[in-house]
């Protein structure tokens, strides 16, 4: 037998390292006793059902839960220290319900965690025996679970997860690389073929890095001018009425094409001497004379 270490729901024994805390869960582990109730489980943490008529205090970390008939029996607090029982983990809850008909003698549970690296997800608990075998006169039981997560696995310390992190932020750096080279190649530099693959010389970087940052500041200067606009317009806004102030219409009047104003006054100036010259006798001799 091994205890745990400082580290709850985790045991170092013969060199292995186990974990059950991916085991914990937002939902309880539900599953039924032998005559037919529901078994509400969860693991290194207190359950998230609402528990009714237990004889237990109300502040405690109730672990597990089988509704009964007409109330709840707690089968154990919350306990996070594991044990090794052979080949197996074990999990020991106590200080449950008072049992019925015994004096000071209160529910109690053992979860035997099985490693089972055929089932890939959390498993599901069942239970394997009850003392006294009538559910409603149960008061111990044991449960047999068997999970994956039981199996030993490679303990992660600071150094390990830092160097992941580390592996992982070069795999994301050089794959921004790779993406970004291959692009500036293609529509900047218009290469075709091998020729537009990313490139990891000491000159091609310095471009590409050239590049983005003149990138950056076109779109820092886009958006400089676009709040400057837009910063004008409002000003220029009569706050009231929401429209254009007299100033501005002024502007836009002074800024009418004067071309266009000459060229209709003079269509309107050929309309009526056409009119004039067709209306005396005179305009209509000297229409006859320019048609002769």
């Amino acid at each position: 037998m091994a205890l745990a270490d400082d580290t709850p729901c985790t045991l170092h024994h013969e060199g292995n390292y186990y974990n059950l805390n991916p085991l914990k869960a937002s939902q309880d582990y539900e599953f039924k006793t032998p005559g037919g109730h529901s078994f509400y489980l969860n693991v290194c943490r207190s359950v998230t059902t609402e528990p009714w008529s237990t004889g237990v205090p109300d502040n405690v970390d109730i672990a597990g839960l089988v509704r009964k008939d007409h109330h709840d029996f707690v089968v154990g607090l919350v306990n996070t220290t594991l044990e090794m029982r052979d080949t197996d983990l074990m999990l020991h809850l106590s200080n449950g319900s008072p049992c019925p008909g015994e004096d000071n003698l209160y529910g109690s549970s053992s979860i035997r965690f099985r490693c089972d690296a055929s089932v890939y997800g959390a498993g599901k608990p069942v239970v394997i025996s009850q003392f006294p075998e009538d559910d409603n006169q149960a008061c111990q039981y044991t449960v047999e679970w068997r999970t994956h997560f039981a199996c030993p696995t490679g303990e992660r310390g600071l150094i390990s997860g830092l160097i992941v992190f580390f592996v992982i932020t070069v795999m994301i750096i050089l794959m921004l690389l790779i993406v970004s080279s291959t692009l500036y190649n293609r529509f900047v530099l218009k290469k075709r073929g091998f020729d537009q693959l990313a490139q990891f010389s000491k000159i091609h970087l310095l471009e590409l890095t050239e590049f983005c940052m003149e990138l950056f500041r076109s779109a820092v200067d886009n958006v400089r001018s676009s709040g400057n606009r837009w910063a004008r317009s409002t000003g220029d806004l009569n706050p009231a009425s929401h429209q254009w102030s007299s100033r501005d219409e002024e502007q836009a009047m002074m800024a009418a094409d004067p071309l266009e104003d000459d060229h209709d006054q003079e269509l309107q100036d050929t309309t009526m001497w056409r009119n004039d010259t067709a209306d005396g006798p005179q305009g209509a001799e000297f229409l006859g004379t320019i048609r002769s």
